[in-house]
C-alpha cells in the first residue's frame, strides 16, 4: 500500500494551487437502461429525467465483465478493470480453503476518485456506492454501500452515524427473493428505502459546497430483478392474475424516483456539472442454462473428475466458473498448466453450445481469464466468464438433487430480470454539448473517472484504462482546456506491455 500512498501524494501535490473547476454531482441509477426509460420519457412519465437529458450529452455506457455491482461500481470509481482493482464478485474463496467470504472495500487494490481529491480544499460526500463498506476516511462524509460487513461503523466520520440512523435511513440487504404472497411487502420496502435515500441525499447535499457529491440509488435495480415477470407475457412464469396486481411496479418505482430526483436536482446550482450513470443495463430472464448439469452430461464431453474440478462461488449464479488448481484450492490436483488447458476446453465447448429448444447460443460472449483481465490481481478472477444472451440466465443447477435436471429449462429463481451490458450515461453542465453521443463511439464505466476528473479540472492519472467522453464536451471549451495526464493512480510492479494495453482497449466495453 506504500506505493498507493506515494502515488496519491504525487497526484495531490501536482494539483496544489491549481484553480478548481465547477463542482460535480454524480448520480448512480443502478440497472438503468434506455430500453426501459425511453418509452416512459417519450410518454412524459419521467419529466425530470427528460429535462435533464435535454440539456445533457447522453448515450450508452457499457459495463465491465463481470457486470455485477461489486466489480462494475468499483471500476466506475477507480477507472481500472477488475484485474487491477481486484474485485470480481460479491465473494471470494480464501486461498487453499473451502471458505468463501464476502468481498469488502478492504478488497479494493486501487484508489477511488475521492481519495485522489484528498487535501485539495472543497470536500466530498459519498452515499451508498456499492463496495464501500467499511467506509474510507474521506475529506468529508461517506455513507457506505452494500454489502455491509456489520451493523457498526458504516458511516465516516463515525460520529455522524447516530444522526443518520435517527433519520430512519435504510441500508440495502444482500437477500433478493420474491416469495409468493409477499410481493406488496417487498415493493413497499423498496419504495421506502428509496424515499429514505433521497431524504438523506438532499439533507447532506445542502450542508456545504461539496466538490464531489456521489450518490447511488439501488432500488431501481432491485425492482427490475424481482418484478420484471409481471410486465413480460413471454416469461414462462408470467401469471395474468398476479400481473394484474403487480404489473407496472417497475414503472411506479421509476416514476417516484423521477419525482424525488426532480427535488434533488432543483438543489444543484446551474454552474455545477451532473453526471448520471448506471452500472449495467437490464433485460428479462426467460430461459435457464444449468452449468453444473451440463458439465455432468454425456453431450458435454467432460469427465466426472473434470466437472467436479469446475466450481462457482455462488450457487444461484454460475456465469463465473473457476477451475481447481494446486496451491489455490483444497484437494486440487491440476497444475496451473493443466487448469489452463481445461479452461481452454471449457471455453471452446461453451462457444459452440446451442439450446436445443431455441436453436440459439445461450451466451453473447465466452471469455477466458487472460482475455479480459489485465493486472496484478487477475489471477483472483474466474477462469471462464459467461455473458448470457438476451433472455438467458446461467445457474449452477440442482446440486442438492444430484444434478438431475436437463441442462436447459425454465428459470427456477424468483429473479425474473437480469443484467445486460448496456447501461446509460448523461452529462450536463456549463461546458457540455447537449445531444446524443455519436453511435459509433464505445463508452464504458472505465471512462467515468477520467471524465469526472476532467470536469473537476483535475489531472488524470496516466495508468487509467478509460478516457474522457470528449464528444460530450463543448468543442471550444475542449480546445481551450485539453485534459492534463500525469502521475499514476497506482504503480504496478509488472506494468502492462503495449500488447496488453491494446488488448484491454479492444474489449467490448472499452472504446478504441
Amino acid at each position: 500500500m506504500t506505493a498507493v500512498v506515494i502515488a496519491t501524494a504525487i497526484l495531490t501535490l501536482s494539483n496544489c494551487g491549481k484553480p478548481q473547476g465547477p463542482p460535480l454531482v454524480v448520480i448512480g441509477l443502478d440497472g438503468a437502461t434506455w430500453e426501459k426509460l425511453d418509452p416512459w420519457l417519450e410518454q412524459g412519465k419521467l419529466p425530470n429525467l427528460k429535462a435533464l437529458r435535454d440539456r445533457s450529452a447522453y448515450g450508452t455506457l457499457n459495463s465491465v465483465m463481470p457486470y455485477l455491482s461489486p466489480p462494475a461500481w468499483t471500476s466506475a470509481t477507480t477507472g481500472v478493470n477488475p484485474g487491477r482493482h481486484g474485485i470480481f464478485d460479491f465473494q471470494r474463496r480464501l486461498a487453499d480453503s473451502d471458505k468463501i467470504v464476502s468481498e469488502t472495500a478492504n478488497s479494493r487494490r486501487t484508489q477511488p476518485i475521492w481519495n485522489l481529491l484528498k487535501g485539495e480544499g472543497p470536500r466530498v460526500c459519498i452515499i451508498n456506492v456499492p463496495m464501500t463498506d467499511p467506509p474510507d476516511e474521506v475529506d468529508g462524509v461517506m455513507v457506505s454501500g452494500f454489502p455491509h460487513v456489520s451493523g457498526r461503523n458504516w458511516v465516516y466520520p463515525p460520529e455522524r452515524q447516530p444522526e443518520i440512523e435517527a433519520m430512519g435511513y435504510l441500508r440495502d440487504q444482500m437477500e433478493m427473493k420474491l416469495p409468493g404472497g409477499e410481493e406488496q411487502a417487498v415493493l413497499d420496502s423498496l419504495m421506502l428505502i428509496q424515499e429514505k435515500r433521497f431524504e438523506l441525499a438532499k439533507k447532506l447535499y445542502q450542508e456545504e459546497p461539496w466538490r464531489l457529491f456521489w450518490v447511488v440509488f439501488t432500488q431501481t435495480d432491485r425492482v427490475q430483478h424481482l418484478f420484471w415477470k409481471f410486465d413480460d407475457p413471454e416469461s414462462p412464469v408470467y401469471d395474468p392474475e398476479t400481473a394484474e396486481k403487480f404489473g407496472g411496479s417497475i414503472e411506479r418505482l421509476w416514476v417516484r424516483c423521477d419525482e424525488l430526483l426532480g427535488e434533488f436536482i432543483a438543489l444543484i446550482p446551474e454552474d455545477a456539472n451532473i453526471l448520471v450513470l448506471s452500472d449495467h443495463g437490464f433485460g428479462p430472464i426467460r430461459r435457464e442454462f444449468r452449468a453444473g448439469n451440463y458439465l455432468r452430461s454425456t453431450e458435454s464431453g467432460f469427465t466426472r473428475d473434470e466437472a467436479i474440478d469446475v466450481f462457482t462461488l455462488d450457487r444461484s449464479d454460475a456465469a463465473r466458473l473457476y477451475v481447481r488448481q494446486l496451491g489455490k484450492d483444497p484437494g486440487a490436483t491440476r497444475t496451473s498448466e493443466q487448469a489452463r488447458e481445461l479452461e481452454a476446453r471449457l471455453a471452446e465447448r461453451f462457444r459452440t453450445l446451442v439450446d436445443p429448444e431455441t436453436g440459439k447460443s445461450p451466451f453473447d460472449r465466452v471469455d477466458e481469464k487472460h482475455e479480459i483481465f489485465k493486472g496484478e490481481q487477475s489471477e483472483k478472477g474466474p477462469n471462464i466468464n459467461l455473458t448470457p444472451a438476451p433472455g438467458y440466465y446461467v445457474a449452477l443447477g440442482d446440486r442438492d438433487e444430484g444434478y438431475q435436471l436437463p441442462s436447459f429449462g425454465d428459470p427456477r429463481s424468483t429473479l425474473s430480470g437480469w443484467h445486460r451490458m448496456n447501461g446509460i450515461v448523461m452529462i450536463a453542465g456549463p461546458n457540455i454539448k447537449p445531444g446524443p453521443l455519436p453511435t459509433n463511439e464505445v463508452h464504458s464505466l472505465l471512462d467515468v473517472v477520467p471524465t469526472a476528473l476532467y470536469l473537476l479540472d483535475h489531472t488524470i492519472p496516466k495508468d487509467l484504462y478509460g478516457k474522457v467522453i470528449s464528444s460530450g464536451i463543448d468543442p471550444a471549451y475542449w480546445q481551450a482546456h485539453p485534459p492534463v495526464t500525469e502521475g499514476l493512480v497506482q504503480p504496478e510492479s509488472n506494468p502492462l506491455t503495449p500488447e496488453e494495453e491494446a488488448q484491454i482497449k479492444n474489449l467490448p466495453y472499452v472504446g478504441g
